[in-house]
């Protein structure tokens, strides 16, 4: 009988060590992810625009035109300069521009906007819709900063590739004097949250 009590507290034994042996633990681990705000605007490179980030040149101008293209630009597919706008925030974004200059007045400065391409295709956001001062389409550069695009919804979120503006530029030089050099700073500046 000792040796039946034996075997049978060897074999309870053994039971609750197999037990013990698969029993199971949980380690928990958590995960946190911060997507970042993006906000940016840059120039596009000069193997899809003009003349990139580069000065505009108007040279050997003839004054009796009125609207004469920059000196190389307006080639084939290719708008005089670009800026691409990326951004993933709430609500839509626009871009902004402005004219500032010390000797040439904002109207002699226009500019053409094509619609802006989202991953090569065009969107459909918002673009000025001003009075053309010359012709269809061709707007002075603003005086203040004005919006001249707003997203669509196809481009209101648009990371990593952005939106693609391109903006060409002509110049109505009458009434300029010969002799004088005359300068302009274009600004543009994307806005997001509206």
């Amino acid at each position: 009988m000792k040796k039946l009590q034996m075997m049978l507290m060897i074999g309870i034994t053994m039971a609750f060590a197999a037990v013990n042996a698969f029993a199971a633990t949980t380690q928990t681990q958590n995960t946190n992810v911060t997507i970042a705000s993006v906000l940016s605007i840059e120039f596009a490179s000069t193997s899809t625009t003009t003349f990139g980030s580069g000065t505009i040149s108007w040279v050997n101008v003839d004054p009796t035109s009125s609207l004469i293209y920059p000196t190389g630009g307006h080639v084939a597919g290719k708008a005089d300069t670009a800026v691409i706008c990326k951004y993933n925030g709430a609500g839509n974004w626009a871009l902004k521009m402005k004219f500032e200059s010390s000797n040439l007045t904002y109207r002699k400065l226009r500019f053409y906007m094509a619609q802006p391409t989202y991953n090569g295709v065009a969107t459909n956001g918002t673009l000025v819709d001003w009075t053309p001062y010359f012709g269809a389409d061709w707007y002075p550069v603003p005086l203040i900063d004005a919006t001249v695009y707003t997203s669509g919804t196809m481009d209101r979120t648009n990371v990593p590739n952005g939106t693609f503006v391109g903006i060409s530029y002509g110049l109505n030089p009458q009434d300029l004097t010969a002799g004088v050099s005359y300068s302009a700073t274009i600004i543009y500046t994307v806005v997001g949250g509206l």
